[in-house]
């Protein structure tokens, strides 16, 4: 049947439907917008249209919410897909999308709550996680393994910054939260789940893409056996890091993400025909070991080396993997693959935003406007993505309507 016979309330489903059929559609667009909260909070603190120091914010809502809405989002999209079980249902989803605005809300007031509400998201997500599993026909890509792992880290962290809040846990705490939810939560996922979807955004073979089986084969355990290992080798530079030797577990972690994404993911093998998609991603990638190096060799520049990573690496990653979702899932591919050299250009204005960052710990003196200018850079990026891209995330996908079967 053509579409133009089909009845209106068939051809265009409501955005609520759409929502919960793939959360993706609301996580994203809510999580750029709680970037962009989080991010807008140091300038208007400059200029004094807010009156607290909005670090406490800050962190929750780039951690909490514009990360942590994208990783919602994506896995409650594709986890089910890929695991081959029950999608989430309508209460689940209206769940995670209240504890959202909740953890947002308390962020920007700087009540504790937002820590109580971010663990209940997960937990909810745990939950159903361990229901689809057990409902599987078939085992998800070894590497997401790390993207288990990065989620579990920021539960312990959100667990630690809790305590925190509330006057006890100490220097351990403090450690534990800043390397588990800054650092594992958003690196670990970013590989794992990188190691299966970036071959799709580049056209390459993809070695995590294995048949459909629920129980593990040989080749999906061997896979498995590189994230295991890249897990235990991260993790394992906590304790050293406790023990003062900083530096070291900086250049573990950098050798162990660095390891990963040479050998699990297609980024450094030669091609016959390089995409600007490469280039964007090996950039993201680079960063997120780059970062760590710079620790490594300069402790004093711990927070502004991490913003290398936090502005290029993650957000240009969810840039990237957001579009290729978005666009694919509204049928919109031709204008896929023509955002591939404007977000060229976006990761571009991203480091021009990182380095800004940087220099602003090198030269105290630059300071304020080093800090407006990484927050400007970003925001524009931010904003383009909310006025371009974001809108596309409320049409369907012609495919997936009634009259197109």
């Amino acid at each position: 049947m053509e579409n133009s016979q089909c009845p209106a309330n068939l051809t265009k489903p409501r955005f609520c439907e759409l929502a919960v059929a793939e959360p993706f559609r609301i996580f994203f667009p809510l999580g750029m917008a709680q970037g962009i909260a989080g991010v807008a909070l140091w300038p208007l603190y400059q200029i004094g249209l807010i009156r607290f120091y909005p670090l406490d914010a800050h962190i929750r809502l780039m951690s909490y919410g514009f990360l942590g809405s994208f990783v919602l989002g994506f896995l409650l999209t594709a986890g089910p897909r890929l695991l081959s079980c029950p999608s989430p249902t309508k209460l689940l989803v209206h769940l995670q999308l209240g504890l959202s605005l909740a953890t947002a809300l308390a962020s920007l007031l700087n009540n504790v709550i937002a820590d109580t509400a971010f663990l209940l998201q997960l937990g909810s997500l745990f939950a159903f996680a361990g229901y689809g599993f057990a409902k599987r026909q078939d085992l998800p890509p070894p590497g997401f393994l790390l993207g288990l792992a990065g989620l579990l880290s920021a539960f312990v962290g959100a667990t630690c910054l809790l305590q925190l809040s509330h006057g006890n846990g100490g220097a351990t705490s403090y450690t534990l939260s800043r390397v588990l939810l800054f650092q594992a939560f958003p690196a670990l996922p970013i590989i794992g789940i990188g190691a299966f979807f970036f071959p799709k955004l580049i056209g390459s073979p993809n070695p995590q893409n294995f048949p459909e089986n629920p129980l593990p084969s040989i080749p999906w355990l061997k896979r498995s056996a590189w994230a295991a290992a890249t897990i235990l080798l991260f993790l394992a530079t906590i304790p050293l890091e406790l023990k003062g030797h900083a530096s070291a577990a900086y250049a573990i972690r950098a050798l162990a993400c660095g390891l990963y994404v040479a050998f699990e993911t297609p980024l450094l093998k030669r091609s016959k025909s390089p995409t600007s998609q490469r280039l964007h991603l090996v950039l993201c990638c680079a960063s997120l070991v780059a970062s760590l190096l710079v620790i490594a060799l300069y402790p004093h520049l711990r927070v502004a080396a991490l913003h290398i990573f936090f502005i290029v690496g993650l957000t240009g990653s969810i840039l990237l993997v957001s579009c290729r979702v978005i666009f694919g899932h509204s049928g919109s591919f031709k204008h896929a693959r023509r955002s591939a050299k404007p977000l060229l250009i976006g990761i571009a204005i991203l480091l021009g935003g990182a380095a800004s960052r940087l220099l602003m710990d090198i030269s105290p003196a630059w300071r304020t406007g080093e800090q407006y200018a990484a927050a400007a850079l970003w925001l524009s990026v931010a904003l383009s993505w909310i006025f371009l891209v974001a809108p596309k995330s409320a049409t369907p996908d012609p495919d997936d309507t009634p009259c197109s079967h």
